[in-house]
């Protein structure tokens, strides 16, 4: 088989969008975006590039090796946005951290990961998301997810599921420990999986005291409702506290009518290196993958030279126009044989209303119509026909 030529290909991991894919994304973002306005978010836009050292800041090492990075004619280098959150703790820490808070902003935009190919996978995708800066409260906490949840709501996907942990638990099982990197890299990654042989047998090579053996063995089962807050080995106070403010945003979600809707895995670890506290990813039924994801990440906006606590999620909006294929379309509600006053009053309701500039035949204009999905034909002597 002959390939085509560069210049008639686009690169893997990206795509073009038109019709009714190009329809969704935008009607998916403007539903976004008005849901995040609603909760008094205001939207922020950062630059597109900026130099890989701002970007790289507490992202960890596989989303640094992630990035786009490039250089400039003065051999700087510079790097693609891998995600909406640090370029906002750097307006924040550089710019914004004297205004009274807290602070929130809403974003949408592309960013741009080199990510092996799969399925619901890009290297140029979209987020959605918000940043609530400038609080570290359960309320707070419980805002973010409950707002995540209200978003997917207001897309109708309203099947969902989020799992909800407390990364500063595992942090604190971990602190006095002096493992070696590798080693710890290990555990969290046994923890993580649920893999409680692998887990086991790692421990066993670990020179533990009981009580750091038995909470980090018992983290794989630590998943379900709220009752197993009560069975969570706690080896110090900050680990203690990590499990009672997990206790207080499932407490505060109660009061949104939406603790149903949660599930806790105090096992789950995943995600960048600036995440702190709470974090949390929404699954919807009909996806094996998260669709929304967040948490809390009191230490990145520091980097920028203020320490100010934040929280916040984002949302694929890639992933969710996969859910919603068969949702939304932008067939014409009616295909119109010429304009007349019908049509200014059709639109002026809401209506998508198509007017034929081909002066088709009758029957060419019926054949359009059923090409495009329209529900009516409007004929010019005042007649309509069901599509």
């Amino acid at each position: 088989m002959i390939s085509q030529p560069l210049d008639k290909q686009l690169p893997h991991g990206v795509a073009d969008l038109f019709f009714n894919d190009a329809a969704r994304k935008r009607a998916v973002e403007r539903a976004l975006a008005e849901t995040f306005a609603r909760w008094g978010y205001s939207e922020i836009i950062p630059p597109m590039f900026e130099y890989y050292e701002s970007l790289a800041a507490e992202a960890g090492a596989q989303l640094r090796e992630e990035m786009y990075r490039f250089f400039d004619r003065d051999g700087r280098t510079l790097a693609l946005r891998a995600d909406f959150t640090i370029p906002t703790a750097r307006v924040v820490g550089t710019k914004l951290f004297d205004r009274a808070m807290p602070l929130r902003f809403f974003y949408i935009g592309s960013v741009f990961r080199y990510e092996e190919a799969q399925a619901g996978v890009r290297r140029e995708f979209t987020q959605a998301g918000v940043e609530l800066i400038g609080a570290d409260t359960p309320d707070a906490d419980a805002e973010a997810v409950a707002l995540a949840m209200t978003a997917l709501r207001a897309l109708g996907l309203n099947d969902f599921r989020f799992t909800l942990s407390n990364a500063a638990y595992l942090q604190a099982t971990l602190r006095d420990l002096a493992l070696t990197a590798a080693d710890d890299a290990a555990l969290r990654e046994a923890v993580r999986r649920k893999n409680a042989p692998a887990l086991a047998q790692l421990l066993a090579t670990l020179p533990l005291d009981a009580p750091h053996q038995a909470a980090l063995a018992q983290l794989p089962s630590l998943w379900g409702d709220p009752a197993v807050l009560a069975r969570a080995v706690c080896v110090n106070d900050d680990a203690r506290a990590a499990i009672g403010r997990l206790g207080d945003v499932v407490a505060r979600l109660a009061q949104f009518g939406l603790a149903d809707c949660v599930t806790l895995d105090l096992a789950e670890n995943r995600g960048m290196a600036y995440y702190t506290g709470v974090l949390f990813e929404g699954f919807v039924q009909g996806l094996g993958f998260a669709v929304a994801s967040g948490g809390r990440y009191d230490n990145l906006i520091a980097h920028f030279g203020h320490d100010i606590p934040a929280v916040g999620f984002a949302i694929g909006v890639e992933r969710v126009m996969m859910l919603q294929r068969a949702r939304a379309s932008v067939a014409p509600a009616v295909i119109a044989q010429m304009y007349d006053g019908r049509v200014e009053e059709a639109r002026a309701r809401g209506l998508v209303v198509e007017v034929d500039v081909l002066n088709r035949d009758e029957a060419a204009l019926r054949e359009y119509a059923r090409v495009r999905g329209a529900q009516a034909i409007w004929w010019r002597e005042g007649g309509i026909e069901n599509a």
